[in-house]
């Protein structure tokens, strides 16, 4: 018996031996390395947050990491990736940024693919969330979407965002408070039709609204041309991106070659030959270049008298969001060229002959600031990724600490349960001290969690602001795109919108006649609009 007992001890001795280095080696932290939306490069000698957070995950959550946090400029974010990638020096976690890139690094096998089991057994909590609809189940007729965004076939390939806000109506339809005032039209006496609307816009250009004694003033420019094709229920891309998909009759097609967009083409083109719209609406004085790109430089500067180049929050009033909430973007630069007493009207969108109106509102799912994952990562790694994933989707102080630094010196918490950041940092300065290093490792821009969501979105009273709006009848916009994927042709629209735009602007100023109308769609769908409409209307039979 004591030879037994002796033996055994023997063997188990041996066992350990054999099992000591693996042992050692799981001790050792795990290296990841994250590239995700930053404003600027983390100091590593002034990063108080990363250390804090690899402490907090260690400690609270047994995972041992040791992340590394890679600024790549967002101007040149896709380059740089790209240019890592084909080096083999690309970080672990980088952005996918949008739809056709994500499909474009999953072609090119540089990305990770996991199995849905995977992502359940490892994010518990993250997987839960989505299933239950985010954080207050309204999101719930959306979990199909996400599903659908975060695979390919039988695999993951990405972890998208999930958020009310990115179905929430964004544009609004601003008019000049002063030239209303000069022609008499109160808020209660707004356009609400397509035909109101175009005799308000005949008013500002022939009315002297601006009451200089000189004919120099038009009703709007080119997003006051988008506004009117949401009249006939379209969300055109005019000019430069892509228009949405539509529903007809249980057959999808787009906007541009519609009847509808013919309508509004003819319409545009007798309100351009009367001097109603701007006549360099093409070049634009709405988005200037190397200016904020939500100004409407036209408008704010007493060109035009309509835009909906802003949201309600880019015109946000004062006090709004706290008694020093100096007010919007754009409202604080329309101030400053009109004066503190200048006033602005947030109004309805025209509502067209079958009762349409609005502009373009998105989805609750996105890929853009999604991260995902380096291809020649391990599983366990992989794992572990997730596995903090999860960690800030349960400890609100771990997500805290992230995303808003540390109590008392980078933010304070509010009675009404918002957030104060310091004043003592700017975005870049945030960066610089490893705060929101780790928003990839969480989730985007926020966590997958309760208190995550209502930090950023429910308890955002610069959000509750718009929301009060969208409540009202025809302020809350609602066309959305019939296809919610990329194309496999979706390469295609960059030629197709040139198409667009080159016959519409000359359609438009009376270069081209609108009889050639047929002939343009003709072009457009030999061009590879059949293509794009057979595939979008396989893929909604087939959904």
């Amino acid at each position: 018996m004591k030879k037994n007992r002796i033996l055994a001890l023997a063997l188990a001795l041996a066992m350990l031996v054999s099992l000591a280095p693996t042992a050692l080696a799981e001790d050792e932290p795990i290296h990841i390395s994250v590239a995700g939306y930053m404003f600027g490069p983390v100091d590593n000698e002034k990063d108080v947050i990363t250390p804090l957070v690899e402490k907090k995950l260690k400690e609270d959550h047994g995972i041992n990491v040791d992340i590394e946090i890679v600024y790549v400029e967002q101007a040149n974010y896709a380059e740089i990736v790209n240019t890592r990638l084909t080096g083999g020096t690309a970080p672990d976690v980088f952005l996918a940024q949008s739809a056709t890139a994500l499909n474009a690094y999953y072609d090119q096998g540089v990305i990770k693919t996991w199995s849905k089991d995977f992502f359940k057994e490892n994010a518990p909590a993250v997987y839960d969330f989505i299933e239950n609809g985010a954080a207050y189940g309204d999101l719930k007729g959306d979990v199909d979407q996400w599903w659908d965004a975060a695979m390919k076939g039988d695999e993951m390939i990405v972890i998208p965002s999930f958020k009310p806000d990115g179905s929430m109506p964004y544009k609004t339809l601003i008019y000049r408070g002063d030239w209303l005032d000069k022609l008499g039209v109160t808020e209660e006496n707004l356009p609400k039709t397509v035909d109101e609307f175009v005799a308000l816009m005949t008013r500002f250009a022939k009315e002297d609204p601006d009451n200089d004694g000189q004919d120099n003033t038009y009703g709007m420019s080119i997003t006051g041309m988008k506004a009117l094709f949401g009249s006939y229920g379209i969300a055109t891309g005019f000019s430069g991106s892509n228009t949405y998909w539509i529903n007809k009759d249980g057959k999808l097609v787009n906007g541009d070659v519609t009847d509808e967009a013919k309508e509004v083409v003819t319409l545009l083109a007798k309100m351009y030959a009367d001097g109603l719209i701007d006549p360099e609406f093409v070049a634009g004085k709405e988005s200037v270049e190397g200016s904020y790109w939500a100004i409407s430089h036209g408008m704010v500067n007493g060109l035009y008298g309509a835009s909906a180049n802003a949201s309600i929050d880019h015109y946000r009033l004062k006090g709004v969001t706290s008694p020093d909430d100096a007010g919007g973007r754009c409202a604080t630069e329309y101030w400053a060229v009109n004066g503190e007493d200048s006033k602005f009207v947030y109004a309805p969108w025209p509502k067209g002959p079958n009762g349409d109106y609005g502009w373009a509102v998105g989805y609750a799912v996105a890929v853009s600031e999604s991260a995902v994952y380096n291809a020649k990562m391990s599983d366990e790694k992989l794992a572990t990724i997730f596995k903090i994933l999860d960690a800030f989707a349960t400890d609100d102080d771990l997500y805290m600490l992230a995303a808003y630094g540390i109590e008392g010196e980078h933010y304070v918490k509010n009675e009404d349960g918002t957030v104060t950041r310091s004043a003592d940092f700017s975005n870049e300065g945030f960066n610089e001290i490893g705060l929101w290093g780790c928003r990839s490792l969480y989730g985007a821009d926020r966590a997958f969690s309760q208190t995550s969501y209502d930090l950023v979105f429910y308890n955002d009273k610069s959000i509750a602001n718009r929301l009060n709006w969208f409540k009202k009848d025809q302020y809350n916009s609602y066309i959305q795109d019939a296809v919610s994927v990329t194309l496999p042709s979706n390469d295609l629209f960059a030629e197709l919108n040139t198409i667009r735009d080159e016959t519409w602007v000359n359609m438009i100023t009376g270069k081209v006649s609108l009889d050639t109308w047929d002939d343009y769609v003709a072009r457009y769908m030999a061009e590879g609009g059949q293509t794009l409409q057979d595939e979008a209307n396989e893929w909604f039979q087939n959904k």
